[in-house]
């Protein structure tokens, strides 16, 4: 793996997971310090960090961390349901299919809410929605949807500890598991209307509550104002 490689799985990480809050604005130093790197890999990251619609370039100012808004969450929703579910549909059609990497996601959702270990949860979550896409045998469509990948995992991380345990969640996954499984494509495309009209909706609630209550980090520049 290079710099940039490293500079951007590093940073997208950092704003998943909220450690670098929306609306905020830094230099291209203060990353770089931050990252223990040099500014050259840096920039290049935040430059696929903007393509992926989690930052702003503005210039002579800094990079400016984007907002998670509700429309952002609604809209990539739509994405994300309409990709997965024909990648959902492809793949239980297929003939040369292996669910095991998809039931693995599943055993170990289960398994993280037993043990109410929410980050080992999204993993699997994760895991669970990549694999199905991964497999479905249509590498323009994976591509297509791992490019908008980023937006709802950031709304999934957002989401993580503001909302109970996701046991209903973790239901409609096996049972779409299931329905994978026996090849019932009517009931798994009314799974995943289901599921992902419900998240969509409670992630709509959340981030209306608490988007702007996050903490906020100015940039030296900004302090000195």
């Amino acid at each position: 793996m290079n710099l940039t490689d490293s500079a951007y799985i590093a940073l997208r990480d950092e704003i998943l997971t909220g450690r670098i809050p929306g609306d905020t604005l830094w230099s291209d130093r203060e990353i770089a310090q931050r990252m223990n790197l040099s500014r050259t890999p840096v920039r290049e990251a935040i430059q696929r960090l903007a393509a992926d619609g989690l930052v702003e370039v503005k210039p002579r100012r800094g990079t400016r961390v984007l907002p998670l808004r509700t429309d952002d969450v609604r809209e990539i929703h739509q994405i994300a349901k309409a990709l997965e579910l024909e990648a959902a549909l492809l793949l239980a059609n297929r003939e040369d299919r292996d669910l095991r990497a998809v039931e693995k996601a599943v055993d170990d959702m289960d398994a993280a809410l037993k043990r109410e270990d929410r980050d080992e949860w999204v993993e699997a979550d994760t895991r669970f929605h990549r694999e199905i896409v991964d497999n479905c045998g249509n590498r323009r469509l994976a591509e297509l949807y791992h490019s908008h990948r980023s937006l709802t995992d950031r709304a999934r991380y957002f989401s993580l500890h503001l909302r109970p345990l996701p046991i209903r969640s973790a239901e409609e996954h096996r049972a779409m598991y299931d329905a994978l499984v026996a090849r019932d494509t009517a009931l798994l495309s009314q799974l995943y209307h289901d599921h992902w009209n419900r998240t969509t909706q409670e992630l709509l609630d959340l981030v209306r509550r608490h988007a702007n209550v996050m903490p906020v980090k100015a940039s030296s520049r900004e302090e000195t104002k």
